[in-house]
């Protein structure tokens, strides 16, 4: 029980100076003493704190009087300029750019001397007491670290311990925040872009939750190009963020890059359903059905979403070129126009307005709307090769020349203005300057099919059959349907004797349905070159009508493989060409002999001799014919003729020998 004094004065200790006074009744003077002082010294301010006076006074009387350990109430601390409380298990959440000061620990050691705060983490076990403390050092050492748990590490790689000597009495968490943009500085730490899709991809391996990471990852699959990687990506999003509409269009703009318009419109339309009006997923539809060239759709979306945001000129601009691939010219104007009324420096309204006006060649409103370009942006190099064409659609070739000199001092390795430039030198006859613009823009890029093309016709019409066969090639490997190709490279084979290569392109340009009567001639001679007499034949049979060099040639073939009927055929049809010729005549005379019908032999020969009596090679084979038919005295008579035209005739010794064959027969 306690004790209860007596009110006696008896009982009463002695208070006369000089008497004795026990420690307890020190002590407890003492103790009433202080905690009247704490009360009145801590009520005004933990009333407002929410924190009770009474539990501060009788937590210093525990630490001041009863020497026990200090209790721990709270931390202030400075964040971004601002002071802020933190109780005991409250976290402290951070993020890349705060800044924050441990100011003070509010605790029953209220001089603070033996009390001080450490975070545990960063290194260094000291007292971070008034210590300038920055986010950006913990989502380092967090996203650096070996650890790859990025959820399990930000809630618990940190934490604030407050000590009272060597004991911690107080705990305060240190969450920290990692967003994509912190993930975005971490990429670019990396030497190449591939370094930095592989760090993310093992980081996304090994935090399967963490959608800032993905976010960042798929971002930089888009910008290598590298779309369906990026869609895969996006898709692993939207497991952990359904509905996401962020993520939702991005996936779509994946989609499109990737060439799944289907995939982007169904996951666009289901965005959008319920009447939801968003700008930018109206935008994608837009661009999805505009890949598909289904522009009359993709006018209609790129309008909706210029409704749900009206004053979006960039919308405006994705209409106006929607109408011009639409084929509504007069459409597109009118949306470029709006854009330039109401911002008249705006440059790209200003171009598409110039290209819409130079593509339906109205060549002076093009002019006035790139000139609109220059005065906006000057050093648009574009804009001056446009204003080049538009100068050469009217005839002012000067002009020409000055706005694409101009342009390519602008942008000197462009190729696109030095293809133009050998346009213009192609039509002033310029051949070897057209040449070297088209070669250099090949230089820069070997795919343009456009400067392929110029190089080979120029290089073919000017007979340089060596360059023209290069580039031809090339052109027939990425053409390989378009037979006028091979008809030119084979002709450029054949002019350089090369009959094998022109051969092939030939028959290459046959195949793909060439029927010319040239191309068979040329084709014919070619294996006439390379002693393909059957396949030269064939190609011979195919020109119609014929002519006498080519039935020539076919029958003179079926004469050397004793195919008189096949040869004497084809002579007729020389005879037919030329009935007027005694080498017609001749011809046919030639094959019937060659056959033994000698009768049919004579009767030619004798057609011959009508039209040509002093060809002594008539009269030899007219003899010839009549001394296989044992007419030796007409055979005779014709032998004499070939001898007195031609001495030398091949007859001439059989002139003795058929005389002693009619002196036998007179006797």
């Amino acid at each position: 029980m306690p004790r209860i004094y007596a009110d006696n004065k008896k009982d009463r200790p002695d208070r006369r100076a000089g008497g004795k006074k026990t420690p307890v009744v020190l002590m407890l003077v003492a103790a009433v003493v202080l905690l009247a002082a704490l009360y009145a010294y801590f009520r005004p301010a933990d009333l407002s704190a929410g924190l009770s006076a009474a539990r501060r006074v009788e937590g210093a009387f525990s630490y001041y009087v009863l020497k026990g350990k200090p209790q721990f109430y709270h931390l202030l601390i400075e964040k971004n300029g601002k002071d802020m409380r933190f109780d005991e298990g409250v976290p402290l959440e951070i993020t890349y750019r705060d800044e924050f000061i441990i100011k003070t620990v509010v605790s029953d050691d209220l001089k603070g001397k033996y009390t001080g705060a450490t975070v545990e983490g960063i290194g260094d076990q000291g007292n971070h007491m008034g210590i300038l403390l920055k986010g950006m050092d913990f989502v380092s050492g967090i996203m650096q670290g070996d650890a790859m748990d990025m959820e399990g590490k930000a809630s618990g790689a940190y934490k604030i311990s407050v000590y009272y000597k060597q004991e911690r009495i107080g705990l305060i968490p240190l969450r920290v925040i990692i967003t994509p943009q912190d993930w975005l500085r971490f990429a670019e730490k990396f030497k190449s872009p591939e370094e930095s899709i592989r760090s993310l991809k093992k980081v996304a391996a090994q935090n399967t939750e963490d959608a800032g990471v993905r976010r960042v990852l798929a971002g930089l699959y888009l910008k290598q190009n590298r779309a369906a990687e990026a869609a895969a990506v996006y898709e692993d999003i939207l497991r952990l963020t359904p509905g996401d509409s962020g993520v939702i269009k991005d996936l779509a703009r994946s989609y499109i890059h990737s060439g799944r318009m289907q995939q982007a419109v169904e996951i666009l339309s289901g965005l959008l359903e319920n009447g939801k009006h968003d700008a930018d997923a109206f935008a994608l539809l837009g661009q999805a059905y505009g890949r598909k060239n289904t522009w009359g759709k993709a006018v209609d979306y790129y309008r909706q979403a210029l409704q749900a945001d009206p004053g979006n000129d960039g919308l405006r601009l994705l209409l106006a070129g929607a109408y011009e691939r639409a084929g509504r010219k007069d459409a597109a104007i009118e949306q470029y126009l709006h854009v330039v009324q109401n911002a008249p420096a705006d440059a790209a309204a200003w171009r598409g307005l110039g290209d819409v006006y130079l593509k339906d060649k109205k060549y002076r409103q093009a002019l006035e709307a790139y000139a609109k370009v220059i005065q906006n942006s000057p050093g648009d190099a574009a804009a001056y090769a446009n204003m080049a064409t538009a100068s050469a659609g009217l005839g002012r070739r000067d002009e020409e020349m000055k706005y694409l000199k101009k342009a390519l001092a602008l942008s000197p390795d462009d190729p696109v203005i030095h293809f133009n430039l050998g346009a213009a030198y192609e039509r002033r006859k310029m051949t070897a300057d057209a040449v070297r613009e088209y070669q250099y823009v090949l230089t820069k890029n070997p795919a343009d099919d456009d400067a392929l093309t110029r190089l080979a016709e120029l290089t073919f019409q000017s007979k340089n059959y060596g360059q023209a066969t290069g580039y031809l090639e090339k052109l027939g490997r990425k053409f390989p349907q378009k037979p006028d190709i091979f008809v030119r490279l084979a002709y450029a084979y054949g002019e350089l004797k090369k009959h094998a290569d022109s051969a092939r392109c030939y028959e290459k340009a046959v195949k793909l349905g060439v029927k010319d009567q040239t191309l068979y001639a040329n084709l014919a001679y070619t294996y006439e070159q390379l002693g393909k007499e059957k396949e030269a034949v064939n190609y011979y049979k195919k020109i119609s009508p014929p002519d006498k060099k080519t039935s020539a040639y076919i029958a003179g073939y079926y004469l050397r493989k004793k195919q008189f009927a096949e040869a004497v055929k084809y002579y007729q049809q020389i005879v037919k060409l030329e009935p007027g010729k005694a080498s017609s005549y001749f011809s046919l005379g030639y094959a019937h002999g060659a056959a033994k019908n000698w009768d049919k032999a004579i009767e030619n020969y004798l057609m011959a001799l009508k039209y040509d009596r002093e060809d002594d090679e008539i009269y030899a084979n007219l003899g010839l014919a009549y001394e296989q038919k044992g007419l030796y005295k007409e055979a005779l008579k014709a032998y004499r003729s070939a001898y007195e035209i031609n001495p030398q005739t091949k007859v001439a010794p059989r002139i003795p020998r058929l005389r002693i064959e009619l002196m036998k027969e007179k006797k």
